[in-house]
């Protein structure tokens, strides 16, 4: 899974840099207004379960709507070097440890208790869903994105050089 989303998250960027300034900063009504927005804002949550996982807090992330990146190409840079590291972490991750039990503290400074599977379950799902949205804004721009489904990843030629 951290394979598709890093390829996922490719297929959308490489769709987002092709956009004017205007139409990716444009507002377009979504729940973090713009793509760029909402491209952060799956960074920063990204950031915020990776470190839970690694049993520590990120440093200097005040909100969930927080601009990481103002520019483009530094948030496709983060956004690459975030996946890859997400990728690490997985690898590294013997089975019996996605059963652990973390605690740790959200955004809204209360302490909360997950199994590290099912902490994975909900990143990969955070992205999933807000991908979906940056999907839609760019449909609704005239675009027409590519298929993400993680069929079309496991039939792509990136997952066969990575099982």
């Amino acid at each position: 899974m951290p394979r598709y989303n890093a390829w996922a998250n490719d297929k959308i960027y490489e769709m987002c840099g092709q956009l004017s300034l205007e139409a990716y900063h444009k507002d377009r009504q979504a729940f973090f207004g713009s793509i760029h927005n909402t491209l952060n804002h799956i960074l920063l949550v990204d950031r915020l379960w990776v470190a839970r996982l690694e049993g520590h807090d990120v440093k200097g992330i005040t909100s969930l709507d927080q601009i990481l990146y103002k520019e483009f190409k530094e948030l496709s840079l983060a956004r690459e070097v975030q996946d890859q590291k997400f990728i690490d972490l997985v690898d590294g991750m013997p089975s019996k440890e996605f059963s652990i039990k973390l605690k740790y503290q959200r955004m809204d400074g209360k302490e909360y208790e997950n199994v590290k599977g099912d902490m994975l379950i909900t990143l990969y799902n955070h992205q999933t869903h807000h991908r979906g949205q940056v999907h839609t804004m760019l449909t609704q721009i005239g675009l027409n994105p590519p298929d993400m489904d993680v069929t079309d990843y496991l039939e792509s030629e990136n997952a066969d050089s990575t099982r």
